[in-house]
């Protein structure tokens, strides 16, 4: 149920993701019901695209973390009649808060809006909880969980 990436979520963005080298990346079509000001997406939606596929990038470097901080610029507006890359990449890991960066590029490679995040390691019982769900759904690659 996930809003950003849940199938079973009808009124979600059902985001995709997958691995290209050390980043982790979404093509995304815009929907019109992230409308913000006529024709443009919503800032909330831009930083969910954001927040999401830095969530993401934290499961493909093999842990499982929550936002703690995370710090969006908006560069040129975001329309809704074209596709998006999202990109997300883990720059530091500091054991228990691990730091990304991720961007929103239009179809040309022009940067709309970037960010900077901090994450946060989750406790074991959860972590370990979020595995079991996830090899539930079929997931094979989730992160292992310690102890």
């Amino acid at each position: 149920m996930c809003y950003a990436c849940g199938d079973a979520n009808e009124r979600g963005l059902h985001m995709r993701f997958r691995r290209e080298g050390g980043r982790t990346v979404c093509d995304y079509t815009p929907c019109e019901f992230a409308q913000g000001f006529p024709g443009r997406m919503h800032g909330g939606i831009v930083t969910t695209l954001i927040d999401e596929a830095m969530g993401w990038a934290v499961y493909h470097a093999s842990a499982w973390a929550a936002t703690a901080r995370l710090s969006v610029r908006f560069r040129r507006p975001v329309g809704l009649d074209a596709p998006l890359r999202i990109e997300a990449w883990v720059t530091r890991d500091r054991g228990r808060l691990i730091e990304l960066r991720a961007d929103v590029r239009d179809a040309a490679g022009a940067v709309l809006a970037e960010g900077d995040g901090v994450f946060m390691r989750l406790d074991e019982r959860l972590a370990r909880d979020l595995t079991g769900l996830a090899a539930l759904a079929g997931r094979d690659d989730a992160p292992p969980v310690d102890g």
